[in-house]
Order: structure tokens, then C-alpha cells, then sequence
């Protein structure tokens, strides 16, 4: 048996659960840190989740697809999140934001996977690192800015 392989950022932020959540459902905010696509879903178990970039044209282009699993407002987000990978297997991950109590104000938990029945899984899994290790600084700052 593999070992699983998640993709894990925690995030303690100064602000309130009501500034992470908009964040993290808002297509203006993600948009702000999330390699500029917005995400779209209606928020219904079940529906479709789209992360599209616009472009300057107003045109959208979208980058990836998902299903929304878990909706808790305040607290926890859950998608499934297919691969388009080259074969003939159709690759899914999941991807949680948990929202807990910290010190701080919140402490936002991003967990991405399992990778491990992937082709390349290895490669995959430190490609999702890398994404969120990058975007965790423009995610904290949009989390921050709103008044």
C-alpha cells in the first residue's frame, strides 16, 4: 500500500472566520490570489466548481474543475477536483479549507490529495505544494485587507 501524499499549508490569521470565508468563496477575492481565476459554484452539494481566469478581452478561460462536497459556511469547504492528466485514467484529488479557533483570530487549514494512486505521484504531489507554498502570502494579504 502507498503512502498517502497531502498537500498540507496552515495559515493562523488576525481576522475574523466571516474575512476568511469571503475570501475563499468571493470570485473577486479569489481571484486576488488564486493564479487570478475566480472561483464559480452555486454552493449546492453536488454542483460544479469552476476556477476561471478573465481575461482582458472579459472572456473566461477555465483552469480547473471541481464538485462541491462539503459547504459548512464559517467553518469547512470540500471539492473534488479532477486532473486532466495525459492516459487513460481520470485522476481526482480533494481539496478542504478547515476554519478553526487560533490565538490569533483563525487558523486556516488548506490540505489537497491523496496524490499517491497517481501517475508521477511524486511529481504531482510537489507540484501542489509548490502551488499552495506560493499563494499562501497573496492568501493571507486578501484575508487581511477586507475591513
Amino acid at each position: 500500500m502507498k503512502k498517502p501524499l497531502w498537500a498540507r499549508v496552515e495559515l493562523p490569521l488576525a481576522t475574523t472566520n466571516e474575512n476568511v470565508w469571503s475570501t475563499l468563496t468571493l470570485p473577486a477575492l479569489t481571484q486576488q490570489y488564486m493564479y487570478n481565476c475566480q472561483l464559480h459554484c452555486t454552493w449546492e452539494l453536488g454542483s460544479e466548481a469552476l476556477w476561471k481566469e478573465k481575461k482582458e478581452d472579459g472572456s473566461f478561460v477555465t483552469h480547473v474543475r471541481g464538485q462541491l462536497l462539503e459547504y459548512q459556511p464559517y467553518r469547512s469547504l470540500r471539492f473534488k477536483i479532477y486532473h486532466r492528466l495525459k492516459g487513460p485514467n481520470k485522476c481526482t484529488s480533494q481539496l478542504n479549507f478547515i476554519l478553526s479557533p487560533h490565538s490569533e483570530g483563525v487558523l486556516l487549514t488548506v490540505e489537497q490529495g491523496d496524490f499517491s494512486t497517481f501517475p508521477q505521484a511524486e511529481e504531482i504531489y510537489a507540484e501542489c505544494v509548490s502551488g499552495w507554498n506560493y499563494i499562501q502570502e497573496k492568501l493571507s494579504a486578501t484575508c487581511l485587507s477586507i475591513k
